[in-house]
């Protein structure tokens, strides 16, 4: 009887040292901190994508992709990253717990 009672106490022991994870005093743990990063890495790619001189800005690098003002980075994928980090990404991480 007593190894039964052994048993569930260390599974007991277990499954509370699977559920600690150290979160900081406003929340949030080390996924959410990931996914901030994420974000923040979608937002300033976005950014920079639009400040590229070859995608009409003044951020000195080459890339293939040419167009200007009207290049497609510039104008459709810089949007599309921006939207991803700011509405998604940042509420994702926000909410996940």
């Amino acid at each position: 009887m007593a190894k039964k009672t052994d048993r569930k106490t260390a599974a007991r022991q277990e499954g509370a040292r699977k559920e600690s994870v150290h979160e900081t005093p406003i929340g949030f743990n080390r996924i959410n901190y990931v996914l901030f990063a994420v974000a923040a890495g979608l937002i300033l790619l976005g950014f920079l994508f639009l400040s590229s001189p070859v995608f009409g800005g003044g951020f000195p690098f080459i890339h293939p992709f040419k167009g200007g003002v009207n290049g497609w980075l510039t104008m459709n994928a810089a949007p599309v990253l921006l939207v991803l980090g700011y509405c998604v990404v940042i509420p994702i991480a926000i909410i996940k717990k």
